[in-house]
């Protein structure tokens, strides 16, 4: 079984890279998703500490080299990355000498540090609100940036870009705190957050700008009194018999967007040999679906598109049980076909016992599956990892 541990920089702060991947490697790991270019949060550390950590926002912990960015991109900005590359050399250096693999565990989209920094990049609503943590990917600077950030980070000897946040959004988790003191349906937040900047126009071979203004005045009634769509399901369908077939089109046009980024961002990394896992977050968007490949429109991704471009679909599939799990994951192996792993989280909210994890691990490789990977290695218990190394051994 091949396992990859997500894991922040701050664990090779305070242990060399010899002694982290050497207890890696012995508790069953072949390798490690290390974040390279993360978002701002606030974490609970074990490894470091215990300590609270405060990430930096759209932080790039190496040294960029600019050179390997196109023409007409955003590249990082002098605050927004490490002095040197010290760190990430060490952990490289060590991990080919251990035989481990080393994948860079990118954040693309959501980045508020060029948000706030090029507004112009982000996504603009119909009402003309800008979501400054979001870029929309299809601005065309955006998409340069996140070609040459994977241009730079595969020449350096990595083995696979974990691409998180690369597709638009929602209208919340944006931002530390936020005020939404009204009831949202899950159509409102869609048509809320969807990107009308004018990039997607111009991408839409339609009336950009009047489908645009249908979205406003749909809106209007939750902006003035209540939603009315609280109790409806949100289907394209629905869209469809609110706006007009026109809306269809466009969910269309941006799906191809995307798919055309993922297109050219693997033909990156095979010149340097390195692969493309896709972080699916659908499963944890809402937990009570059991499909939830059919719902990734809402987010501009057509995962049959993307699949010739992906070369692992790496869904969070964060469930309570075995049972739960293994569904989340057969429904990805026969609707993804292909190369499919899975993210697990041995901990709380997900996990209460070794016995737990070992029956989660079981199933999925009952289920066929040949990797497993696990989130997020500096907020473990050193029993955490235990029960991930007896997991592993077990299967």
């Amino acid at each position: 079984m091949l396992s990859n541990a997500f894991t922040l920089p701050f664990t090779f702060y305070r242990q060399s890279a010899a002694e982290v991947l050497s207890e890696l490697k012995s508790a069953g790991f072949s390798g490690i998703n290390l974040a390279l270019n993360y978002h701002a949060s606030r974490d609970f550390l074990l490894r470091q500490g215990p300590q609270l950590q405060y990430l930096s926002d759209g932080f790039h912990y190496y040294l960029p080299n600019k050179d390997r960015y196109p023409a007409n991109s955003i590249t990082p900005f002098a605050t927004d990355h490490e002095i040197d590359n010290s760190l990430l050399d060490s952990i490289l250096t060590e991990a080919k000498a251990q035989d481990m693999k080393v994948s860079a565990w990118c954040v693309f989209m959501h980045n508020s540090a060029i948000g706030m920094r090029e507004p112009e990049a982000t996504v603009v609503n119909a009402l003309g609100n800008r979501f400054l943590s979001e870029l929309c990917p299809s601005n065309p600077r955006v998409k340069n940036y996140a070609l040459g950030l994977v241009t730079d980070l595969t020449s350096r000897g990595i083995k696979s870009i974990v691409a998180e946040s690369l597709h638009w959004h929602g209208a919340r988790h944006g931002e530390h705190h936020e005020r939404f003191f009204m009831e949202l349906s899950p159509t409102t937040e869609f048509l809320f957050s969807l990107c009308f900047c004018k990039f997607c126009i111009a991408n839409f071979n339609g009336d950009g700008e009047g489908l645009k203004n249908k979205v406003a005045e749909s809106l209007a009634p939750f902006l003035e009194d209540h939603d009315p769509w609280l109790d409806q399901p949100l289907t394209q369908e629905f869209l469809s018999s609110i706006l007009g077939p026109q809306i269809n089109n466009y969910l269309k046009s941006r799906e191809a967007t995307l798919t055309g980024i993922y297109r050219e961002v693997q033909k990156i990394a095979k010149t340097s040999g390195a692969e493309v896992s896709y972080v699916d977050q659908m499963p944890i968007m809402d937990q009570s679906r059991k499909d939830p490949l059919n719902y990734s429109w809402l987010i501009g991704v057509d995962h049959k598109a993307i699949r010739p471009y992906v070369d692992v679909f790496l869904p969070l599939i964060y469930r309570e049980t075995a049972e739960k799990v293994s569904e989340i994951y057969s429904h990805y192996k026969n609707e993804a076909s292909g190369r499919v792993s899975a993210i697990l989280r041995p901990t709380y909210p997900d996990n209460d016992s070794e016995a737990n994890l070992i029956s989660k691990v079981t199933a999925l490789s009952q289920a066929g599956i040949s990797e497993i990977d696990f989130y997020l290695l500096d907020t473990w218990r050193p029993k955490n990892l235990t029960w991930v190394a007896n997991a592993l051994t077990a299967n």
